[in-house]
């Protein structure tokens, strides 16, 4: 279900630093976006997503199930804050569509 306000896994990376509510999206290839952000800031964050291999192959419901078990792989292993896990990850087409419709922050599709 494309939302053409959101962005989709086969594009964005997730970035983030573990144990922190430091998590936010970023568009890949990053063009050197991320690097700069990086040596700006002196942080250095980990990611996934699109600039796994694979990713922009996989079918939308399988980046929608990747989401999800990224998702808890940030909150459960990596210890990051799960609100700013999911204010972030709601720019996420793929994770806006496997939400119920109460969730907070939910992005709907018009139409």
């Amino acid at each position: 279900m494309k939302n053409k306000n959101l962005r989709s896994l086969k594009n964005t990376m997730i970035c983030y630093i573990p144990g922190t509510d430091d998590v936010f999206l970023c568009h890949w290839p990053s063009h050197g976006g991320l690097e700069d952000y990086e040596k700006k800031t002196g942080k250095h964050y980990w990611t996934i997503g699109a600039c796994f291999a694979g990713v922009e192959k996989m079918s939308f419901g399988q980046r929608k199930m990747a989401i999800f078990v990224n998702a808890m792989h940030l909150v459960i292993r990596d210890e990051c804050d799960p609100v700013a896990v999911h204010k972030a990850l709601l720019g996420l087409d793929e994770y806006n569509d496997g939400l119920a419709y109460d969730v907070p922050g939910r992005v709907f599709v018009s139409g």
